[in-house]
């Protein structure tokens, strides 16, 4: 399935789905531990339900920086683990703009606070003021 776009073309995608069963074998958490992302190593996952739940999509190709991509093959996003280097916003409306929320490489979040309909791809640690 193509991931939707607004403004370009992403090259490799794939539905988790069923999928996310076999990559949550490799994870092993404990009864104490908040819910863990089922998404591998070097891949940037998405899902409409908090807790990483629902029926999600999984990236490990660059998205073009300043892009806009649609959000709606999953429906909308809620929850996302990005172990991939990929960074952006995502956005309350389709076409990025709206309430946003940053994804930093290699961070994760059971629950953005809204659905996302959109994706832009941006250097937001390029923004951090740390």
């Amino acid at each position: 399935m193509a991931l939707p776009k607004v403004s370009t073309h992403l090259a490799k995608v794939f539905t988790v789905g069923a999928a996310a069963t076999v990559l949550m074998l490799g994870a092993s958490p404990s009864s104490a531990a908040p819910t863990a992302a089922p998404c591998n190593q070097g891949t940037f996952c998405w899902w409409p339900g908090v807790n990483f739940s629902g029926s999600g999509a999984a990236y490990n190709v660059d998205f073009v920086s300043g892009s806009c991509y649609l959000t709606t093959h999953v429906g909308s996003v809620r929850s996302y683990a990005d172990y991939f280097r990929q960074e952006g916003y995502f956005y309350a409306n389709g076409n990025c703009t709206g309430r946003a929320y940053p994804v930093r490489a290699h961070t994760e979040s059971p629950d953005i606070g809204f659905n996302a309909y959109s994706f832009k791809a941006a250097c937001v640690s390029c923004l951090a003021k740390d």
